[in-house]
Order: C-alpha cells, then structure tokens, then sequence
C-alpha cells in the first residue's frame, strides 16, 4: 500500500494459522493512518531513549496475548541495527505501535511520516524468540523512517534502498551472518531485472522491480561510489548525509535532491549519475559478473566467498561488525 508522503510499504507477509485463546480478543487494525497517530497520542506509551533519538512504543488497545519483554527485546535490536548504521538513531521521535493478531510471526507493517516518523506493525502472539530473531521488517521499516519522502514515480528507491541496507544493517550489528545477507541478495536480484517490455525505473509498478529491482541499484550505487572516491567513501556516507540533511521521512524531497545529499557527502556524483540512467532507461545488470566481481556465488545451496575477487574487501567491509553505540 502506498499512502503519499509516508515513508511507505505494507509488506504482506503470510501468518500461519494458530488455535486463539478464549479470552484474546483482536484489535481494531488500525488501517486508517490517523487512527495510529491517535492511538501514539492516547494510548499508554513506552519510551525508549537511543543515542539521537526516541521510539515511544504503544502496544495498541494493550496488545492482548503478547509477550511485552520478548516485543521490547525485538524493537531494541532493530533500533540497535539502525542506529550502529547511521552513527544515531534516525529521526528524533519515532511512533511504534504494535497490533496483537493471531499467528507466530511478525506480520505486516506500514510507516508513515506526514504527521510524524511512526509504523504501525502486526505481530502474532506465539512469536518465539527464533520468530523476532528472524524477522527483518521492522527494521525495513525503521530504514524507511531515516528517508525523505519521494514522489511516487520514485517509489523503488525507498524500497529499493531499505531491501539493500536491511539485511547489511543486521548484520553489522551481529544479528545476521554475512553468507545470509549475499543469500538473500543472490535469490533476490535476478527478480528485480526488467523484462522486455519494461522501461526506467521511474513509475515502475512491479513488486520484484521496486524491491529488489531498487536493491540492485543501490548495490551497484555502493560499488559506482567506492570506485569513485578510490575507497574513501562508501553508501554509508551518502546516507548518512541524506539522512542529516533531510532529518527523516517527515520531510518531501525530489529523487534529484537525494541524489546530490548523497554526492555531497562522497564528493562524487556517482549517485546522480547512476540514478539518470536507472530512471529514465531500461537497464539490464549483468549479476552474474556483479557477483563475482564481489567474490559472491551460490554453489549447490552454499553461499560461497572468494576472496580474490577485485572487489571482495569492499565486500567485507559492508558486513563488518560495527561497534555498538551507547
């Protein structure tokens, strides 16, 4: 679901059936976005205080069935992944509200920004801990929250950008093992490639396109910007300074000015340059030479790594552990 100035996507996710408990009732789901900016401003509200920040989390109508430590566990190690990637939590005030649902499995999410940084997220209330341990949407969407909001012929650079620095974030932070994040990307990829009949990026409607068609641009925007700066200067910068300048999804900016925040922090213009051709062009990423520039292949269900590959520093270097900020 895209909502105009929302930092976007409602991610489907499937939830497997489970027997309820006789006395678990279901929350309102809280479809209309006001109803989730008056259930942060009404409801009983948990703060936490993150270098930069806040997430004042609510557990919508008291979020009957759920495991409140488990749940709080959950948001401090998204927020963690977030933080150690951006230097500081994103924005300065970030609503959280959690809606109980049946099912095992975090569940689908939405994030918002036109009346303040917040998401609203479904959760199951038989999440075990692997469950919160393996999800990856919240922090897809704490990464949308640290964006600027796009037009939405530009709707796959927000998504884009979350699928790619998701599961990098995660695993800078610990949470995730590197052979997972280059898994995910070498299964992933090859969706986001453009048909015959597909133009530029800009105005694409395809799910694979948005998402992991936007991962490979942002992938090869981190190559394009370390070839650029011989090495001095890497994605992270760039979002950093997108970041800084933008304060977060609360705020409308073009694709044009992400771009030169981007530039401006790298001292390049890779990132102008690459988005020219990938909006306005077909353009069809050779991935099987990409992956192997980075020392990444795939060998009978094994990610494996070469560490020969002209590129396999750079490739180290976006999943070393990062140093946990207080």
């Amino acid at each position: 679901m895209f909502t105009r100035r929302s930092a976007i996507a409602a991610l489907g996710i499937g939830i497997a059936g489970v027997t309820v408990l006789a006395d678990a009732r279901e929350a309102p789901g809280y479809d209309d976005p006001d109803d989730l900016y008056a259930a942060l401003r009404d409801q009983p509200v948990e703060r936490i205080v993150l270098p930069g920040g806040e997430i004042a989390l609510v557990f919508a109508d008291g979020a009957p069935g759920l495991d409140r430590d488990r749940v709080r566990a959950w948001v401090r190690d998204g927020a963690d992944a977030v933080t150690r990637y951006f230097g500081r939590f994103p924005v300065e005030h970030y609503g959280l509200l959690v809606i109980a649902e049946d099912g095992d499995k975090v569940g689908h999410a939405t994030t918002f920004g036109y009346a303040g940084s917040a998401t609203r997220i479904h959760v199951g209330r038989f999440a075990d801990r692997p469950a919160f341990a393996r999800d990856w949407v919240l922090t897809h969407e704490m990464l949308h929250a640290a964006l600027p909001d796009l037009p939405r012929r530009a709707l796959w650079l927000q998504e884009g950008n979350a699928t790619y620095v998701e599961p990098i974030a995660r695993a800078r932070a610990g949470y995730l093992a590197a052979s997972d994040v280059w898994r995910q990307s070498l299964a992933g990829m090859p969706k986001g490639e453009p048909g015959p009949n597909d133009g530029g990026m800009d105005g694409t409607k395809s799910w694979a396109r948005l998402y992991w068609g936007g991962a490979t641009f942002w992938l090869q925007a981190e190559i394009d910007i370390a070839r650029a700066s011989a090495g001095r200067h890497s994605l992270q910068d760039a979002m950093r300074e997108i970041n800084r300048q933008s304060g977060g999804n609360n705020t409308d900016w073009t694709p044009e000015q992400l771009m030169a925040a981007g530039d401006t922090a790298t001292g390049t213009d890779a990132l102008s340059r690459l988005y020219a051709r990938f909006a306005g062009e077909r353009v069809a990423t050779d991935l099987d030479a990409l992956f192997a520039s980075l020392g990444v292949a795939d060998r009978d269900g094994q990610v494996r790594f070469d560490d020969a590959a002209p590129l396999a520093a750079l490739r180290r270097d976006l999943t070393r552990r990062a140093r946990r900020l207080a």
